[in-house]
């Protein structure tokens, strides 16, 4: 026990270092990802008194249907600042709330994803697919503090991140507020890319990436990146422009094999 205080106690502490200006930190880690799960530690700073209400989403971007996304959470634990664990009520299947903590509090948790598509996570030896609602928790009323995220893997898997988050330096990832995060799906991968540019409506010019995790030859992923610019050049037709990209960057996420969901 003493050990994985010691442990808890310099991984908060490694992640205050980039959790700055009262920013969200998470950090995710696959270590067990031939099981199709990541591990995932939330950091709150400034955490202010009275009851510290979390949760999972039950709705996504682009989604009318709600979805229990907090099913697939467990080994749910609290901590405060020196590692001291943290009791805690669960309300609801995918709410949680701690009435005792101090001004430091860090969240782990076990996320089971083994569906791919534009809604939930899934994870295995090849690659990480996270839409956020399915797979961030987060605390209730902080919309307005932006969030930082860190992806650790084995440099060996010669892995790549995919995503509309601001990149930052130490491999950590931004987003100014809740719903910017959450509207930031993710795909790490050794991908293949193609790329286009095109100008916005202020004449800049910004690039189109199409990431494909799939076991298409490069050539295939050429072709596909042909029809897709026919579908952003009748969008930008319809509309008469196409709209400033945040950091001159869109990614569209292609994630496609045999056992996919799609």
């Amino acid at each position: 026990m003493k050990k994985f205080i010691l442990s808890l106690s310099l991984l908060i502490s490694s992640l205050t270092v980039f959790a700055q200006q009262n920013a969200i930190y998470y950090e995710v880690s696959f270590p067990n990802a031939v099981h199709h799960e990541a591990e995932i530690t939330m950091l709150l700073r400034d955490v202010p008194s009275g009851p510290l209400k979390i949760r999972m989403s039950r709705s996504s971007p682009g989604r009318y249907a709600t979805h229990e996304f907090g099913k697939n959470v467990y080994n749910l634990k609290a901590f405060d600042g020196s590692g001291k664990e943290l009791k805690f009520t669960q309300p609801a299947g995918d709410e949680y709330t701690i009435a005792n903590h101090g001004v430091s509090v860090s969240i782990t948790y076990t996320l089971f994803g083994n569906w791919i598509d534009g809604t939930y996570a899934g994870f295995d030896e090849t690659h990480a697919h996270m839409n956020m609602p399915a797979t961030f928790i987060y605390p209730i009323g902080w919309d307005n503090r932006a969030r930082k995220v860190k992806f650790v893997f084995d440099e060996k898997q010669n892995w790549k991140v995919a995503t509309q988050l601001k990149p930052e330096a130490n491999g950590v990832y931004a987003a100014p507020n809740l719903q910017y995060f959450m509207d930031s799906p993710t795909e790490i991968a050794t991908y293949k890319t193609a790329s286009w540019e095109v100008k916005s409506a202020d004449g800049k010019m910004q690039t189109i990436h199409l990431v494909s995790h799939s076991n298409d030859e490069q050539n295939t992923i050429d072709n596909y990146a042909t029809m897709l610019k026919k579908v952003v050049a009748e969008q930008e037709a319809v509309w008469g422009e196409l709209p400033k990209f945040d950091n001159g960057n869109y990614y569209f996420l292609h994630d496609v094999l045999p056992q996919y969901a799609g």
